[in-house]
Parts: C-alpha cells; structure tokens; sequence
C-alpha cells in the first residue's frame, strides 16, 4: 500500500508558502483521494495534513526557510511534488509504485 500524504495549510502562519488555488488544499486533497479511490483500489490511501498542527515539524522548517512551496505531496514520507498537486504526474508514479 503506497501512503499519499497532501500537505496544506489553513492560511494561517504557512499562507505566504502557499500557491494560490480557487479550491482549498484539504478539497484538493479529497479529490485527490476520489480518483486514487477509482484508479487504485486498495493499492494506495491519500491522508491530507494541514502544517498548521505541527505534526511534521522538519517540513515545517523547510517551508518558513522557502526550500518548499504548499501544498506539497508524499508518497511514503517523501516529499515528490512541491507547490502544486499534479493528478497526471501522481497517476504516472502511482503505477510504478505500485507494480515495483
């Protein structure tokens, strides 16, 4: 099982590190979560965190230090895409994660 985690925040004290988006980073992740639903069945799971909460506090440093943009995405506590949720390049390494 491949662990997606999206990695947001709320607007507070990370908004500045975020790229503006017409959904909020938590919709995003919740379709993200629809489609890998449909895609890959028991294959994989999307959890979504907001940075506010303080649980990955190492991320947290990198983002007030500017080395990564919000929203960002994991797959298995690695951090693969910064500053944007690319759907088509998260299906392309969904696949390989999950036929390896």
């Amino acid at each position: 099982m491949v662990d997606v985690a999206i990695i947001g925040t709320n607007g507070e004290e990370f908004a500045y590190g975020a790229c503006p988006s017409a959904m909020t980073f938590f919709e995003q992740a919740e379709m993200v979560q629809g489609f890998v639903k449909l895609r890959f069945p028991g294959q994989a799971r999307v959890t979504y965190r907001n940075l506010e909460d303080g649980l990955d506090p190492e991320i947290a440093e990198r983002v007030r230090q500017g080395g990564l943009e919000l929203p960002l995405v994991l797959f298995d506590g690695q951090v693969r895409f910064t500053g944007d949720i690319p759907w088509q390049d998260i299906q392309r390494e969904l696949r390989q994660a999950v036929q390896a």
